[in-house]
C-alpha cells in the first residue's frame, strides 16, 4: 500500500502546485518546495513527472493517428496537442512556465524526437509556423481530428 500511497500525495502535491501556479504565476512554487522536495526530491523530478503525464496523455491519442493515418498529419498531431493542453491546462501552464528548466527541455527534446519518429511529423518546424496547418478560427474554434470517449487518468508536450 505504500506505493498508492506515495501515488496519491504526489498526484494531490502536483495538482496543488499546478493550480497554485495557474492562478497567481510562476513565483507561486516557491512556498510549495519544502513539499516538493520531501516528495519529489527537487523541483525537476516534479516537472518532468507534470511533464510525463502529459505527454503520456497525448501519446495515447497519437497511437489512434498512426493506427489509422489522418489525410493531414500536422494538422491531427497538432489537434491532438492543444486538446491535451485543453484537458489539462493548469498541468500546461506549470510546464511552461518551467520551460526552459533542464529536466522539461531535456523531456521536451525526447518528446519531439518520438513524435517524428511515430508520426513523421517535425513538432519544431510545425510548432514554429501553426498557420501552416490551422484553418480559419483559433485552435478552441477547430474540432479536433478525433475525440476518445476516455477520460486521461491525468495528466507534456511542450
Amino acid at each position: 500500500m505504500a506505493g498508492w500511497e506515495q501515488a496519491r500525495r504526489r498526484y494531490r502535491l502536483v495538482h496543488d502546485v499546478a493550480g497554485d501556479v495557474a492562478r497567481n504565476g510562476p513565483g507561486a512554487v516557491d512556498e510549495w518546495l519544502p513539499a516538493i522536495e520531501a516528495e519529489f526530491g527537487d523541483l525537476g523530478e516534479l516537472l518532468h513527472d507534470v511533464q510525463r503525464r502529459l505527454q503520456t496523455a497525448a501519446e495515447a491519442r497519437l497511437d489512434a493517428l498512426i493506427e489509422a493515418p489522418p489525410a493531414h498529419p500536422e494538422a491531427s498531431v497538432m489537434a491532438v496537442l492543444d486538446e491535451v493542453a485543453e484537458t489539462h491546462p493548469d498541468l500546461r501552464r506549470l510546464v511552461d512556465a518551467y520551460a526552459s528548466h533542464p529536466a522539461v527541455a531535456e523531456g521536451t527534446a525526447r518528446f519531439h524526437r518520438a513524435v517524428r519518429a511515430a508520426t513523421g511529423v517535425d513538432l519544431t518546424q510545425v510548432r514554429s509556423d501553426r498557420s501552416r496547418y490551422e484553418e480559419k478560427g483559433s485552435s478552441r474554434d477547430r474540432k479536433p481530428a478525433f475525440r476518445l470517449g476516455l477520460r486521461p487518468v491525468c495528466a507534456w508536450l511542450h
